[in-house]
């Protein structure tokens, strides 16, 4: 990951440094991408990007967090805030406020196609891992909070249910990411709604004659 002394960059020379080097990466992939057009577009020479960055690696890296932390911001909420009345409503609305971004801001998706490209023992081991293990974790503890509300199962292991939302959540990322150059925002956003609706109904406990 960066060097302690990129943070003390000014945010905003931080935040066009890797908005330049995600455009490159979501344009032509991680091989694909030139690190030397990622530092000439940034008005970066080669002796202070080392000065920041280890390698190309470490700014991908750098990148893919960044990429994270947009989305996240975008998505943010609180976990102890949600009832039971509105949990699948909040649900819907954060992934198509997530959707939304990614129609403004299309090197995002790049990105993250990008780094669904990578070969899977990259993206299961080492920092990478990290980054989607924050995301699990977010994901724990928003199951946590529902099955607290009454609105998701507790009968099937807290591990398999988070799982069972990365299973779905992946084939969504990757439906979307093989599309999306096609769809217009109200299609991201029904597919923001199909999403969760599926979330929903794996997850909802049974009523009683087994209806969810």
């Amino acid at each position: 990951m960066p060097r302690p002394r990129f943070e003390k960059l000014p945010p905003e020379r931080r935040a066009h440094i890797l908005e330049v080097a995600a455009r490159e990466f979501g344009a032509l992939g991680y091989e694909g991408a030139s690190l030397n057009r990622i530092l000439e577009k940034a008005d970066l020479s080669k002796g202070a990007a080392y000065y920041y960055f280890d390698d190309k690696a470490d700014l991908f890296l750098a990148v893919v967090r960044h990429c994270q932390e947009q989305a996240m911001f975008v998505a943010w909420l609180r976990p102890e805030e949600l009832r039971a009345d509105t949990f699948w409503d909040v649900a819907r609305t954060t992934y198509q406020r997530q959707f939304v971004l990614f129609r403004q801001s299309p090197w995002l998706m790049g990105v993250a196609r990008a780094v669904w490209t990578l070969p899977a023992q990259l993206r299961e081991s080492g920092p990478l891992a990290a980054i989607f293990e924050q995301g699990q974790s977010i994901t724990r503890t928003i199951l946590t909070r529902g099955r607290e509300l009454g609105v998701v199962r507790d009968d099937v292991p807290e591990e398999l249910l988070v799982a069972w939302v990365g299973a779905i959540d992946s084939a969504g990322d990757r439906w979307l990411l093989a599309n999306w150059e096609q769809l217009d925002e109200a299609a991201m956003q029904r597919h923001a709604e199909l999403l969760v609706d599926g979330f929903r109904r794996l997850l909802t406990p049974a009523q009683p004659g087994g209806k969810s």
